[in-house]
């Protein structure tokens, strides 16, 4: 369940509420917690044009763009963000970020400050990171973003502790009839976070501590209207979590039929199915679903 609340200030600001809950939780006893997930006034009052100010727990820039984009995040985990699904980012870290349009109507940009320890990890040391993220759309029904990301795990080294994504992704939509998008990531982290921080679904680093892992990633995606409230969304992802080494390989396919119940409430059934190469951790094993959800608006 995701629950989002927006509510309205003063002079056009805003105050951002959004709360999380899952079954799938590792980290609580419960069986189903909910937690908050953003947090953060939206402050506009003080700028002239199109510009914000964020403050408080914000979410990243790059996965809020893309959940815009695909409007298919309610299926649960698999459908989520690359980036997110498989921990190279946090949904949300506390920070500032600012935000304003491109000259010339060419599109838009956020530069973000934030702690870097993401919103559910304990903040260990000055581990702060910036991420800058351009987005253009001059070029409509053509749309290209960018984003990098830069910071540093301080508690294993300067010479190995760089935390880096390089993310770019093209999309092309005809409104109303059918979308279809490419995104690409480049990450380096250190060895030992990626198993500290449980990144890319247990892969085994472990014959690597003490150095710097490249990751890199892809998702395509693309949404056909089929009727005038029946649409289907196909999608296939890839990461090879250690560039250079084998048997360290993911690949994700999902099959998805999406129904407009009415103007507030969408439903989905999806079919997923995640292939894990042999160099994962102990236990995990190839699996596929299907799924049901709805996204409810009000």
């Amino acid at each position: 369940m995701f629950m989002d609340i927006n509510v309205p200030l003063k002079d056009d600001n805003l105050l951002v509420l959004s709360f999380e809950g899952s079954e799938d939780k590792e980290s609580s006893p419960n069986r189903f917690d909910v937690g908050l997930r953003e947090a953060y006034l939206d402050v506009v009052s003080v700028f002239g044009g199109m510009k914000a100010l964020r403050l408080g727990l914000i979410p990243q820039t790059w996965q809020e763009a893309q959940y815009q984009a695909s409007n298919y995040r309610f299926l649960g985990r698999t459908a989520w963000s690359i980036t997110e699904k498989w921990k190279y980012l946090s949904y949300s870290d506390l920070g500032a970020s600012f935000m304003s349009e491109l000259p010339a109507d060419y599109g838009e940009w956020a530069l973000s400050l934030s702690n870097g320890e993401g919103a559910e990890e304990k903040e260990k040391g000055p581990h702060k990171e910036a991420a800058l993220f351009v987005r253009l759309f001059r070029w409509s029904p053509w749309s290209l973003s960018f984003n990098y990301v830069r910071g540093n795990y301080e508690v294993y080294g300067e010479s190995a502790g760089l935390k880096e994504r390089i993310q770019a992704l093209i999309s092309y939509e005809e409104k109303d009839d059918w979308m279809v998008a490419l995104e690409f990531m480049d990450a380096k982290d250190p060895a030992d976070a990626i198993g500290d921080y449980k990144i890319a679904e247990g892969v085994d680093v472990s014959a690597l501590s003490g150095e710097s892992v490249q990751g890199q990633a892809a998702s395509l995606y693309a949404v056909v209207h089929t009727g005038p409230k029946a649409e289907v969304m196909l999608r296939y992802d890839y990461l090879n979590a250690a560039v250079g080494e084998t048997g360290k390989n993911l690949q994700t396919g999902i099959l998805a039929l999406g129904y407009q119940v009415t103007d507030d409430i969408k439903a989905a059934i999806a079919v997923d199915h995640t292939h894990f190469a042999e160099e994962f951790a102990p236990g995990v094993r190839d699996r596929s679903r299907v799924e049901f959800a709805a996204q409810v608006l009000f």
